[in-house]
């Protein structure tokens, strides 16, 4: 099999790079965002003058998976951790052409600096330290949660994310929580006023992997989307559906409400790409002119 290798300079923020191999074959990288901060996506497309049969990607030591679009284009998501520190990194693609010719390349993409907000509260013990008594179911399921994460499935979604509820976030992606002045975790997910009741509905196709009662969430749907993107909807008052059920975008999933450790009725959406925790509403954006 001969080898093919392309050195590609390509920084978030030009919008396309053309590479030219050894040989004189020719690919063209884009990016659809200028930026890329920590816990957002940025997807990128890779045209040829023939086609690829496979091109498979790595970048912050995450897998980076690409899907078909055209006989000569592919698309893939590129997800920075929520802790990924500012600076330039390399994404690696590999791939081969129809007669078998390996190709390779090195993209370096840089990291921005983005300040996330401070939330200050004050409330009672019950929502600082859960009891004693519950750190093994706490441990337990935390521990399914981050095994569902790591699977890969075939691409289930197509076309754009939607918001699972009607309205705006009212809580930022990565926001840090103190409560009762100790340091919590950060927010990893979008947060939506919902009062109890309100329709929610799945951003996008897939499977339901997890249907059931959590300690923190409460009432929590987990939907695999394929790809290793996954979307877990949580504090629901009621869930409609069931583990291994398939759903199609904009398709009920429950009510919200106030169920697990919260102190009042909304949705959480988070969304994990790759087993990172990114900003729900950033994949919305990168892929509301996707058609299929």
């Amino acid at each position: 099999m001969r080898h093919v290798v392309f050195t590609l300079a390509l920084i978030v923020g030009a919008l396309s790079i053309r590479i030219v191999g050894q040989d004189g074959s020719l690919l063209t990288v884009s990016t659809s965002s200028r930026t890329l901060q920590p816990g957002s996506v940025v997807k990128l497309t890779v045209t040829s003058p023939t086609p690829l049969s496979t091109l498979t990607g790595q970048a912050f030591g995450r897998p980076v998976r690409f899907w078909s679009v055209a006989t000569n284009e592919w698309q893939g998501l590129v997800a920075a951790d929520l802790e990924a520190k500012p600076g330039p990194y390399d994404v690696r693609l590999t791939g081969t052409d129809a007669s078998g010719k390996a190709v390779a390349g090195t993209a370096a993409l840089s990291v921005v600096r983005k300040q996330f907000e401070t939330r200050r509260l004050k409330v009672g013990n019950e929502f600082v330290n859960p009891p004693a008594a519950e750190a093994e179911r706490i441990a337990a399921e935390a521990k399914r949660l981050a095994s569902l994460f790591t699977q890969t499935t075939p691409r289930a979604w197509r076309g754009p994310f939607h918001v699972p509820v009607p309205g705006d976030a009212t809580s930022s992606f990565g926001r840090l929580t103190v409560l009762n002045g100790q340091p919590r975790g950060r927010h990893q997910g979008a947060d939506f006023r919902a009062v109890s009741g309100t329709p929610v509905v799945a951003p996008n196709a897939g499977r339901v992997v997890l249907a059931e009662d959590l300690y923190f969430s409460g009432n929590t749907v987990v939907i695999d989307h394929g790809l290793g993107m996954f979307s877990l909807l949580a504090h629901l008052s009621r869930i409609d559906v069931a583990a291994g059920r398939d759903v199609a975008r904009g398709e009920m999933l429950g009510a919200s409400g106030a169920t697990g450790r919260v102190t009042g009725p909304h949705l959480h959406w988070a969304l994990r790409l790759s087993e990172f925790s990114v900003d729900p509403l950033s994949v919305v954006a990168v892929l509301n002119d996707l058609k299929e």
